[in-house]
């Protein structure tokens, strides 16, 4: 194990060296606090330690002593250790247990799979090749199920292998469900793990801070006000939020929380922008003021329903009409005479900070809609704001099938891991039924524990599973051939051991994992049928053939992980950003382009999930020297401006006129298009830096040919609008060329 960061031999020698006064008395002093730490910081491993420990041993005794059931015994002590330990579900105790529950289903068919396809080798090689993907696949529709998924393979791989005994299928099931439920029993029961906020107070949470952010109209905003707002909006962060509360799934509660999510972050961002900008302190015009009001309102009505949490009855909840009224003479107030009437320094930073006013109460509105279609409204996409909720009236397996398409591609790495975990156990599956290994489902369970998603980490993990497992080999040798078979000695042991190897296997690392499970296998069989010493060296030999098959398919299928792929998808991303610039901009300017139905934010979302979960498995890789890479968020950020500018602009009242206007728009938006096209091209190729950087707006040339408009009240309301929509259009392409600029200097 290494040593911790700042915390070397050889520093600690030297704190010793300064005398008895300096290291004993404090060390002494820190040893409840250094004692504290330990204790939380491995509550969570011991804890799922004594669960699994606890339900496997009493499944186990129930079944072999008390029933004297073998069969129905192995498995139901494998379930446990299946979907308690192999498993990585996330959660709370009450969040595990309902996941285990809610496996049963899944988890009877595919014993009942596994019983059936084992009468043939060929059988059970097919079985495990779909079974594999589709499980592994499976992880796409929510963390939870792909926490769950490495042991749902275990419910299949168990029962494929000889001898072909369909007439057992009672006692498997049996004893899967036995398993399942004293699982489910321990996980909410024994040292359960805490439960957490629910998503939904988080959202409520953050409404109400935006609510008294936004109550402060000019002046000094109270520090404790900024720091509860910048709390509650990291609090939203995914990387905050543990997995099981991440509102992940394809369903459309799932998809109006995130909608909600990203709306309170962005309200919360541009609040916070507003009140800590240059000349904030200044007094803000009555009909900012007024925004600002039914801005804080909205938000609070909001929260509100957010923490009722009922379903809305006709004509209730938060509303987002008055906060649209008050915004439309923001949005329509003397913008270009204003911006014409400022030197070229300031042109930009006007236009900012009016964008963060009109963008608040945007992201307001949404964050309404979002939360009445929460609660059940599903008339939102009705709305003059509502065409960012087409999914509203989409039915639950449209959206789940758009889900599990999203990833059918070679250029996901969800698909790319899969594939290979599905190839490899069936290759492990073929060679263990084609040579006829005696313990053939380790060959398999060594496959699927140590195949990694690069061929440098599976190599590093087959290293340290061989050294863990030749060592609990001849530890479990010497055990099984000084205790023989006194069972009395095994059923003593079982839950010691056990509880050793679930606590140190976490905590110390795969080998002390892998030799800890061997030596949990030798005791567990040795009370299953008789046994000898030569049980250890047959382990041994199998985890060596699984880890050979694992390696062999880490080398043949994406060897390199994801670092191919996070540029590939970043790139398209970068390409279907440019796409929806050209798509908005044609909307905007031409009133043209919008027959496509919604395909062309789908198919910028699509890439945004892709580029996300290349990334994602990006990071956790290790590699053998960090290479200079871009700013791979930023290109993230770029694509979400790209969205939010597709969903809100189209919708704006207003045409932008004159010609020479709605000219300079294209011009512009083609511009920064072949940027984005540019950096797409560079990112596929991988050469040298892009030749060409990106150019800003060009605003003298928009304002030679934007003529002022009138003084308030006096413009037609159609001129108005033509105005705040060029305005709110140039505001967000400034954004998207900041964005490439961004990601220009890390290059």
């Amino acid at each position: 194990m290494r040593p911790q960061q700042g915390a070397s031999p050889r520093r600690a020698r030297g704190r010793a060296a300064d005398g008895p006064a300096a290291a004993w008395p404090g060390g002494l002093r820190r040893l409840p606090e250094r004692a504290g730490e330990f204790v939380r910081g491995h509550r969570a491993v011991v804890g799922n330690a004594v669960r699994v420990t606890a339900a496997s041993c009493v499944a186990f005794y129930i079944c072999r002593y008390g029933l004297d059931r073998a069969v129905m015994s192995v498995y139901a002590t494998f379930t446990v250790v299946s979907l308690g330990a192999l498993a990585r579900i996330p959660g709370s105790g009450r969040q595990r247990a309902a996941t285990v529950l809610t496996a049963l289903p899944a988890g009877l068919v595919l014993i009942t799979l596994g019983t059936l396809l084992a009468v043939r080798t060929w059988a059970a090689v097919v079985g495990m090749l779909v079974v594999g993907f589709l499980v592994a696949y499976a992880g796409t529709t929510g963390p939870r199920i792909a926490g769950a998924a490495p042991g749902m393979q275990l419910l299949y791989i168990l029962p494929c292998f000889p001898p072909y005994a369909p007439d057992t299928l009672g006692q498997r099931l049996l004893g899967f469900l036995l398993g399942a439920v004293l699982l489910a029993a321990a996980q909410r029961i024994l040292l359960p793990e805490p439960d957490t906020p629910p998503f939904r107070r988080l959202l409520a949470g953050a409404a109400e801070a935006a609510a008294d952010l936004a109550g402060h109209h000019g002046g000094p905003v109270p520090e404790p006000v900024l720091a509860r707002a910048r709390t509650a909006a990291d609090a939203l962060r995914p990387a905050r939020i543990p997995p099981a509360d991440l509102p992940a799934a394809p369903s459309l509660a799932h998809k109006a929380m995130a909608h909600a999510a990203e709306a309170v972050r962005t309200l919360l961002n541009r609040l916070d922008a507003l009140h800590t900008a240059a000349g904030s302190q200044h007094a803000y015009r009555p009909e900012t003021t007024a925004l600002l009001r039914a801005v804080g309102d909205a938000a609070r009505e909001a929260a509100a329903a957010l923490r009722h949490g009922a379903r809305l009855p006709p004509g209730e909840g938060p509303r987002a009409g008055p906060l649209q009224s008050e915004l439309a003479p923001v949005r329509t107030h003397r913008a270009l005479d204003t911006l014409g009437r400022l030197s070229a320094d300031d042109r930009l930073t006007y236009l900012r900070r009016r964008s963060l006013v009109v963008q608040a109460a945007d992201s307001a509105v949404v964050l309404v809609l979002a939360t009445r279609l929460l609660l059940g409204d599903r008339d939102v996409d009705r709305d003059p704001a509502g065409h960012a909720f087409a999914y509203a009236r989409a039915h639950a397996a449209e959206l789940w099938w758009r889900r599990l398409t999203t990833h059918l591609t070679p250029r996901s790495v969800i698909f790319q891991n899969a594939c290979r975990f599905a190839l490899g156990l069936a290759a492990a599956r073929a060679v263990a039924g084609l040579l006829d290994l005696q313990h053939g489902f380790w060959v398999l369970l060594a496959t699927l524990t140590l195949t990694r998603t690069t061929s440098l980490e599976t190599r590093s993990a087959v290293r340290q599973a061989l050294l863990g497992t030749l060592i609990g080999a001849v530890v479990a040798g010497g055990l099984l051939a000084v205790a023989h078979n006194h069972g009395a000695v095994y059923a003593v042991l079982l839950p010691l051991v056990m509880l050793l190897a679930f606590t140190a296997g976490p905590l110390r690392g795969l080998a002390w994992a892998q030799g800890g499970f061997t030596l949990v296998v030798a005791v567990l069989f040795a009370q299953v049928a008789p046994v000898t010493w030569q049980l250890a060296p047959v382990r041994l030999e199998d985890v060596l053939a699984g880890s050979l098959i694992g390696l062999v398919c880490g080398l043949a299928a994406w060897p390199r992980g994801a670092a191919p792929e996070v540029r590939r998808n970043m790139a398209a991303l970068c390409q279907a950003v440019a796409d929806g610039i050209g798509r908005t901009a044609a909307l905007v300017a031409d009133r043209a382009g919008a027959a496509d139905g919604g395909a062309g934010i789908l198919a910028l979302n699509r890439a945004m999930v892709l580029a996300q979960e290349s990334l994602a498995q990006y990071q956790s890789e290790p590699r053998e020297r960090p290479a200079r890479q871009p700013d791979w968020p930023a290109v993230l950020v770029a694509g979400a401006d790209a969205r939010r500018g597709e969903r809100l602009l189209p919708g704006r009242p207003g045409r932008i006129t004159p010609h020479e206007v709605g000219a300079w728009l294209r011009q512009a938006a083609e511009s920064t298009a072949a940027d984005y096209r540019a950096l797409a091209r560079h990112l596929r190729t991988g050469d040298g830096p892009p030749e060409v950087l990106p150019r800003p707006l060009d605003l003298g040339a928009l304002l030679a040919v934007a003529p002022p408009v009138p003084p308030a009240g006096a413009a037609p309301p159609a001129r108005a609008d033509s105005a705040a929509l060029l305005v709110d259009s140039v505001i967000w392409l400034d954004a998207l060329t900041a964005d490439l600029a961004r990601i220009h200097r890390e290059m």
